[in-house]
């Protein structure tokens, strides 16, 4: 009888929860959303797995430093260090959109989320909205309309305003609204609807702490723990199981610094690890049914500057299971003109394998394409960013956020014309010859010379001709130790002495 046997579980046969999928690999957990289809695909190759815990870092430049030189000094002295703490501080804007990008999505999916850390309820009221969200109309450039007759006056104030303007058709009511799918398209432009925040709030799906207390540490976690325990309470009252997303601001930010140190903050990271692990992966003699957890934190740039004294972000690197490196374009002098398209670079530093002996972002990603193997010349050892790896880069746009591979344009640089030249410019460059010191500069062409018969030459005298080069002879065959012998003594012959003798020498 075999040892091993599948595991029974009523999980099962329960439905999925909105915006929860099956790994299209083998894995213990289902695939969340980030609310970026190309950020889940650069992870798994179409989500994060459940459990995980995903670090987005403020990074420098191209963000093209190894994952052992992240949080590591500048060189430079004081100025470089200051230097170095405005550019970080400048990616600090877009670890924050990344990041409202995992809570926008928890919330339009109904999941339970959980925001944590500096001005938490600012940062959740100025998420963005859904594309199919109606826009809020502004109650200011509307008066409400009395059954009193109008004047002249008025009359004629309202005629100024185009006909075709003054009262428009109303518009047509949307659509619907169907079940959200796996990943909700976004709108930079919009804002979520109050309505949406207020409705999560009474149904205690979200919770935000702005940590104004001096314990920090401490607030956070019993605001998480409480969260977690009313998702057990849930999910043992009814059969859908509930998703958790827990969302960590500016981690090590002086707000959280205030009386902790930094081991306490790798603390803190290994202990939210180890909630969501637990949550998304109970034990197997438990009935207890798994929760689908999600962990997403933002670094401060704090932890990067000379006040922190430690690299902490390289211990919590390893503390959590995804790493993303952001950068911005704007704050390095050059690289605008570079890459005149891009926001920002973006690095992968680590990528989550729960339950999987390979990382699936290697064999499933597009974006980073590293699914048909790697290249042997790279001397990089990330634990997942290897060779053949694409440079990547994301744009910021009116409306939506997008990650494409960073190359430069086809035309090889900067310095290249990437325009047509003006008509005038180019007929005159026609005109212009290409050798002037060996073109005459002659308006009219020239006259041509009568060409005198050429008188035959005295054919010259044939030169001796010069010997071929002759072939060497072929060796002789072997015939014995006597021809050997001979041999030796015809090149001893030809061969000058190393060593004279004394009687060879003149006086």
């Amino acid at each position: 009888m075999s040892a091993f046997r599948r595991r029974a579980g009523g999980a099962a046969d329960a439905p999925t929860p909105k915006g929860v999928r099956s790994a299209p690999f083998i894995a213990p957990v289902p695939l969340l959303s980030t609310g970026i289809p190309a950020l889940d695909d650069i992870l798994c190759g179409g989500g994060i797995l459940a459990g995980s815990v995903l670090t987005l870092v403020p990074c420098a430049g191209t963000a093209n430093v190894s994952a052992a030189e992240l949080g590591a000094s500048a060189r430079g002295g004081e100025l470089g260090a200051v230097f170095n703490e405005q550019i970080l501080a400048a990616a600090d804007v877009y670890t924050d959109l990344f990041l409202s990008y995992v809570a926008a999505q928890g919330l339009a999916s109904e999941h339970h989320c959980v925001v944590v850390g500096e001005s938490a309820s600012s940062f959740v009221t100025h998420l963005m909205g859904r594309v199919d969200d109606p826009e809020a109309p502004n109650l200011d450039r509307y008066v409400e309309r009395t059954a009193e007759p109008e004047t002249p006056a008025e009359s004629l104030q309202r005629m100024k305003i185009a006909w075709r303007y003054d009262q428009p058709r109303p518009a047509p009511p949307p659509p619907p609204t169907l079940d959200p799918s796996f990943t909700t398209v976004f709108d930079l432009s919009k804002r979520i609807s109050p309505l949406l925040l207020r409705e999560a709030e009474t149904n205690h799906t979200l919770t935000t702490s702005s940590l104004d207390t001096d314990h920090a540490l401490t607030t956070a976690w019993h605001t998480i723990e409480q969260a977690a325990k009313h998702c057990q309470a849930v999910a043992a009252a009814r059969k859908q199981a509930p998703v958790l997303r827990i969302v960590v601001r500016a981690f090590g930010s002086p707000v959280w610094m205030d009386k902790a140190s930094p081991s306490d903050l790798v603390r803190f990271l290994l202990r939210l690890r180890a909630l969501a692990r637990s949550l998304s992966m109970p034990p197997a003699d438990t009935d207890t049914p798994p929760i689908p957890c999600l962990v997403s934190v933002s670094l401060s740039s704090f932890l990067c500057s000379s006040q922190a004294q430690v690299n902490v972000i390289h211990r919590l690197l390893h503390a959590s299971d995804a790493c993303l490196g952001l950068s911005s374009f704007a704050a390095t002098p050059g690289l605008c003109d570079v890459f005149p398209d891009f926001t920002g670079a973006l690095r992968v530093f680590r990528t989550p394998a729960i339950g999987t002996l390979t990382n699936p972002s290697l064999r499933a990603s597009v974006l980073r394409g590293m699914a048909s193997g790697s290249a042997p010349g790279s001397q990089r050892g990330d634990g997942g960013a290897g060779g053949g790896e694409n440079n990547l880069a994301f744009k910021v746009k009116r409306k939506r956020l997008a990650i494409e591979p960073l190359n430069l344009d086809t035309e090889g640089g900067v310095s290249e014309r990437r325009t047509q030249p003006p008509a005038s410019v180019s007929s005159m460059a026609d005109k212009v010859p290409k050798d002037v010191h060996a073109t005459p500069l002659a308006s009219a062409p020239a006259e041509p010379r009568p060409v005198a018969a050429e008188e035959p030459r005295p054919a010259a005298a044939d030169p001796a001709p010069t010997p071929a080069p002759q072939a060497p002879a072929p060796p002789k065959p072997f015939a014995g130790l006597q021809s050997l012998r001979q041999r030796g003594l015809a090149l001893a012959k030809d061969r000058p002495p190393l060593l004279a003798r004394p009687q060879d020498y003149e006086f």
